[in-house]
């Protein structure tokens, strides 16, 4: 087949060499029929390739080319070779068959490629229609998808109002109006949506305020006690660890809870946090978010403004009754219930703001905001608590009632930031202003009661146990007999009386409750308080001040009963271990003020001695004094008992008159009842004014004689000897007794005297009188004139030495006891009755 001519001006899109190589690729191909199915599969490539470039036509030429190129090469091939041509003459007929009918498939198959194209054609524009159909509608979908999300965001808007989440609704109405809105703004809703928007946030400001002002009256006001009574429950928890701290180590002893060293020593788990305490689950979600809306408002003065206004409505409606004071009146409570309730909802809401503050970084209210509001809560405060202690309290039960109440109240603001110094005043005042008038009058009227019910008289102790107690009790000296250490055998006798015991164990127990009231609740101004202690109690209690030192007290006792020989007697042995007492209470008191205090008297290890050590110097001065003027009025009243009437007996006596020897057994008897348990100077002092007081009442009746004779002053001297020699024995202290004779040596020399067979020498020899030293010469030569010699009745001149006395008739007595008046034993039973009535 010749091949088909290609139109003038066209250029065959495959070129023929290239078409050839394609065919003949395979050096076999002519081996192969053409109408093989590997043939087709190797034509088939070209012919796609062909229909892709649309050049099926030029494919189809130029195989007609090629085939009348490979007739012509047959042709030649026949020529060339006969055998060739007839043995390919079949193979040729067979291809050109095979290639008309592949002429013809190929005619099918454009066709067939014609139909396909224009269908595809067709069905692309219907894609391409559609396509953009679907482009419109996705389009629209995300437009109304954009649609759907303004107003669902808009719908969420309202329902995180209604659930009072009030920031996330801002948060939203912001991204709604920079993101959302602005895709759709070509819609009218989205248009009111947008003006509504300063509406919704106005709203959401208002209503965010609104849930907070809920807020603080549900969390605020109606929980107030809840928290006050855990903010006491955890203080008592604080107290009791550091009770227990200071028991195990007592360098801890003077450390009060709060103070550095205990806040140091503090487990933090201890410390309270309301506002994380699972018991009272307190959420401040809603404090968070409206400071979150009012920031991201920029508006958080307005904030603190509004809040600060809502917090004064409800502390002024906390601080009730304080508020309703004036000037003229002070708010009252009915009793301590009362206040502690009140105090408890204080501290609940002072704690709350500052937590509530820290909390929240004071973004509400500052911390000069919560201290100036504190400051000013505090001065309205005072003036209600003076008042209450003051009108309200009664016995020291009340007054420690009332300091742990405040005490308690001001350690958990203490704890929690508060300055407290103001509310110490209270404390200090309730101290010194109630409490030390209290103790001194409890400890006095205990104190009077135990001197007016005392025995007077050595207290025995029968039991060891007790023994055991009193030497625990009392101060002595460790030499004392009565000592531990000197005892083997009870019962015991001890010089002091129950009045000294009494007082023992009140002053002990006066600093055991002082050192108890202050134990817990005085941290600060601890020598003020040192000082009260000291000077306002106890150097009160044990002074002379009328009213309130137990000095005076003694002293008007002691004169009210000065008559009363067993009291004056055993008030001044007690005060002998009171004198000694109260250097050892000085000590004590000094010691435990460091343990307890940190701090001593005088704020070193110095030993304190109390002022009224010199009070009661001179208070056993007085007793002593009153003691010696008792004794000498009743010696005074028993010689006035003794009346001497017969001066000229005519009977010489042999024994001592028995009026002398009762007075010297009423002597004796004083002496033993009085001087029994004073110390040995007192005694020896009580001696010697004795003896001197009896020796100088006879000298002076001596002198008062007016006349005697040999017999009466052998009497006298007869009764002198008996009297001295019962005075030597009174003397149980081995004293001097030196001294105590001397006292007799002008009696005994008066009498010596009168009982010389001659008085001229006396009269003429002045060496002579020398021996009669204690007797001035004129005194002597009166009693010498007064003596009478029987019938004759020499006078002596009181200016002549030895003149002669006048004769005088003596009176006649019928029995040896002239000397005294027959009255005198009746005398001194009346005496005796009332000298023992005590006993």
């Amino acid at each position: 087949m010749a091949p088909a001519a290609t139109t003038a001006g066209e250029r065959p899109t495959i070129e023929t060499g290239v078409l050839e190589n394609l065919l003949l690729r395979d050096d076999n191909i002519y081996e192969t029929s053409l109408n093989s199915e590997d043939y087709l599969n190797s034509l088939a490539p070209i012919i796609k390739d062909a229909v892709k470039s649309n050049g099926l036509s030029d494919l189809i030429y130029k195989l007609n080319d090629i085939v009348s190129e490979k007739d012509e090469e047959l042709a030649e091939l026949s020529l060339s070779s006969t055998k060739d041509i007839n043995s390919c003459i079949d193979t040729i007929d067979e291809i050109h068959t095979d290639a008309r009918g592949m002429s013809e498939s190929l005619v099918d198959v454009s066709r067939s490629l014609n139909d396909s194209v224009v269908d595809l054609v067709v069905r692309k524009k219907k894609y391409i229609r559609a396509k953009e159909v679907s482009n419109k509608i996705q389009e629209t979908s995300v437009v109304l998808n954009l649609c759907i999300q303004v107003l669902e965001s808009t719908n969420r808007i309202h329902d995180l109002i209604k659930q009072h989440k009030y920031f996330s609704a801002l948060k939203l109405i912001d991204e709604l109006k920079n993101i959302h809105l602005p895709k759709v703004e070509n819609f009218s809703f989205s248009l009111k949506i947008y003006d509504s928007i300063p509406h919704l946030t106005n709203m959401i400001k208002e209503e965010s305020f609104d849930n907070l002002n809920k807020w603080l009256s549900m969390n605020l006001e109606r929980r107030l006690i809840e928290v006050g009574n855990r903010l006491y429950d955890n203080l008592h928890i604080l107290q009791t660890n550091w009770e227990a701290e200071r028991e195990k180590n007592p360098t801890f002893k003077s450390h009060k809870l709060n103070s550095p060293v205990e806040v140091v020593s503090r487990d933090p788990l201890t410390n309270l946090n309301i506002l994380n305490d699972a018991n009272l689950v307190i959420d401040l979600s809603t404090i968070f978010d409206s400071i979150l809306v009012y920031l991201t408002m920029n508006e958080e003065e307005e904030l603190q403004a509004l809040y600060h206004k809502e917090w004064m409505k409800r502390y002024n409606r906390v601080i009730y009754p304080i508020t309703s004071a004036t000037a003229q009146s002070i708010a009252e409570f009915q009793d301590i219930n009362t206040l502690d309730h009140y105090l408890r909802k204080i501290a609940a809401l002072f704690v709350l703001d500052r937590q509530i503050n820290l909390s929240t970084k004071y973004q509400l209210r500052t911390q000069a905001n919560s201290n100036d509001l504190w400051d000013s809560y505090v001065a309205k405060l005072k003036p209600v608590l003076a008042r209450f202690i003051e009108t309200q309290l009664h016995g020291f039960s009340e007054f420690e009632s009332v300091k742990n109440l405040i005490g308690n109240f001001m350690q958990i603001m203490e704890n929690n930031g508060f300055r407290i110094n103001d509310l110490y005043d209270i404390l200090m005042s309730l101290f010194r202003n109630q409490l030390t008038p209290e103790l001194i009058q409890d400890f006095r009227s205990e104190f009077l009661e135990a001197i007016q019910s005392d025995h007077y008289m050595p207290l025995v102790i029968n039991n060891q146990d007790d023994y055991d107690r009193i030497m625990k009790i009392c101060w002595y000296k460790p030499d004392q007999y009565f000592a531990p250490s000197k005892i083997t055998r009870m019962p015991v006798s001890l010089p002091f009386s129950e009045d000294y015991v009494h007082f023992c164990l009140g002053i002990r127990s006066l600093l055991d409750d002082i050192l108890h009231f202050t134990r817990m609740h005085y941290g600060m101004e601890i020598t003020e308080l040192n000082s009260i202690i000291v000077n306002e109690i106890f150097e009160r209690i044990l002074g002379s001040e009328k009213g309130y030192g137990i000095c005076n007290d003694m002293r008007a006792f002691i004169e009210k009963n000065a008559s009363n020989k067993e009291i004056v007697a055993q008030s001044y042995t007690n005060l002998e271990y009171y004198l000694y007492s109260l250097f050892e209470i000085g000590k004590l008191i000094n010691r435990r003020l460091r343990v307890n205090m940190g701090l001593g008297v005088h704020g070193n290890d110095n030993v304190y001695t109390l002022r009224a050590v010199d009070e009661f110097k001179r208070l056993r001065e007085f007793a002593e004094q009153t003691i010696f003027a008792m004794v000498d009025g009743k010696i005074s009243e028993l010689l006035d008992m003794v009346e001497l009437d017969d001066w000229l007996p005519t009977v010489k006596n042999s024994e001592s008159n028995y009026s002398i020897k009762d007075f010297a057994m009423f002597l004796e008897n004083l002496f033993t009842s009085i001087f029994a348990t004073l110390p040995v100077a007192v005694k020896t002092i009580g001696l010697i004014r004795t003896y001197d007081s009896v020796a100088q009442h006879f000298v002076n009746v001596l002198k008062d004689v007016p006349r005697f004779n040999r017999i009466g002053i052998e009497n006298f001297d007869l009764d002198i000897k008996y009297l001295e020699s019962s005075m030597q024995q009174l003397d149980t202290t081995q004293s001097d007794s030196d001294v105590l004779t001397k006292t007799f040596d002008e009696l005994r020399q008066c009498i010596d005297l009168l009982l010389l067979e001659d008085y001229e020498e006396y009269k003429r020899n002045p060496d002579f009188r020398a021996r009669f030293d204690r007797i001035r010469a004129d005194e002597g030569f009166k009693l010498i004139s007064k003596m009478h010699s029987g019938e004759e009745s020499p006078q002596f001149d009181v200016n002549t030495p030895l003149e002669e006395v006048r004769s005088q008739t003596p009176n006649q007595m019928g029995d040896n006891q002239s000397l005294f008046s027959n009255t005198t034993s009746s005398r001194f039973a009346k005496f005796s009755s009332r000298f023992n009535k005590a006993n």
